[in-house]
């Protein structure tokens, strides 16, 4: 008897194995509105609809000719892209554009760390100006 341990399993390529590659090889398959049986179903419905409008003394307005005179048309919605502009309500503070007074425009500062005989130094970016060394 085998332990569970040593029991080999089949190695499963990624996906759902066979199902998957299946699939795959039988290619696209159509849509289910795009069939014969889906059209006439909408048929019917439609017929159905038209003939308990008749009954009930109406009949469905499908055209724009057909719809009672004095209606008008709902505007058509564009979704056109605007430019966006930027206007500050007020500058960030009195030196905005400007160089940064924190680091003086440079971005940041060099920070030294070194001790005995090893040196280091970092960069470290400027907060109140991001790095860019321009005031906000």
């Amino acid at each position: 008897m085998q332990n569970s341990m040593t029991r080999t399993h089949p190695t499963n390529r990624g996906g759902y194995g066979g199902m998957e590659d299946d699939d795959n090889r039988r290619g696209p398959e159509r849509d289910e509105t795009d069939t014969d049986l889906f059209r006439q179903l909408v048929r019917q419905l439609v017929d159905e609809g038209d003939d308990l409008a008749a009954a009930a003394g109406r009949q469905a307005r499908r055209t724009l000719k057909e719809m009672a005179p004095g209606t008008t048309r709902q505007p058509v919605l564009h979704l056109l892209p605007r430019p966006l502009t930027f206007t500050p309500t007020a500058p960030a503070g009195p030196v905005a554009g400007g160089q940064c007074t924190s680091c003086g425009g440079y971005g940041g500062k060099v920070v030294d760390t070194s001790e005995g005989t090893v040196t280091r130094q970092t960069w470290h970016s400027c907060i109140p100006c991001g790095g860019t060394g321009v005031a906000r």
